[in-house]
C-alpha cells in the first residue's frame, strides 16, 4: 500500500526532470542536425513562419534607425530605404525555408570536402561561447557569441508539446 505514493512521487520526479531537460536535449538535437548536415532534421526544430517574422522586423527595424540618424535626409537616400524595405521580405522568405536551410548546408558540406581540415579550423568552433536559460516555463533561449568579438546571436526558443521550436533569432546588427 506505501508503494503507490513512493510510485507517483518517482513517476512526477521523473516527469519534472525530463520537461526541465528538454530544451537541452532538442539543443543537442540541433547540434547533432548540423554536425550531420541534416537539413530535414534542423527543419523540425525551426517554427521558420516565426522566425521569418522576426528577422524581417529586425532588418526593417535597423533601415528605419539609419534614416532616423542621417541628418541630411534627400529623396534619393528616403527611396533607398524603401527599396531596401520592399527587398527584405521575399529575401527572408527565400533564405529562411527548408530549402535555403538545405542549400547552405549543401554549401557548407562542397566547402568541407574541397578544403583540407587543419587544426586551426577546427579550433573555430571552439571559440564559440554560449549561455542558456529559461525565461519563462515556455521559452528558452540561447545566446551564442565569440569572445574575441564583442557580438552576441540570441536564439529563442518555444515549447510546443513535448519538444521545443526555435521561434527567433536577433542577430547584432550594429555592423550592417
Amino acid at each position: 500500500m506505501k508503494k503507490v505514493p513512493i510510485l507517483i512521487a518517482g513517476l512526477l520526479v521523473l516527469i519534472a526532470g525530463y520537461l526541465y531537460a528538454s530544451p537541452y536535449l532538442a539543443l543537442n538535437g540541433i547540434k547533432n542536425a548540423v554536425q550531420e548536415q541534416d537539413a530535414e532534421k534542423l527543419s523540425s526544430y525551426v517554427d521558420f513562419p516565426s522566425v521569418k517574422q522576426g528577422v524581417k522586423d529586425q532588418f526593417k527595424a535597423k533601415v528605419a534607425k539609419e534614416m532616423v540618424i542621417e541628418d541630411n535626409n534627400n529623396g534619393f537616400e528616403a527611396l533607398g530605404s524603401m527599396f531596401a524595405t520592399a527587398m527584405i521580405d521575399p529575401l527572408v522568405d527565400g533564405l529562411i525555408t527548408p530549402e535555403g536551410i538545405a542549400a547552405l548546408m549543401a554549401e557548407k558540406k562542397d566547402q568541407n570536402s574541397t578544403e583540407a581540415n587543419t587544426q586551426e579550423e577546427s579550433n573555430e568552433s571552439d571559440d564559440l561561447v554560449y549561455e542558456t536559460g529559461y525565461d519563462s516555463f515556455s521559452d528558452f533561449h540561447v545566446n551564442l557569441g565569440n569572445p574575441e568579438v564583442d557580438k552576441t546571436i540570441k536564439v529563442m526558443l518555444h515549447r510546443d508539446g513535448l519538444s521545443w521550436k526555435i521561434v527567433d533569432i536577433d542577430f547584432p546588427l550594429d555592423d550592417f
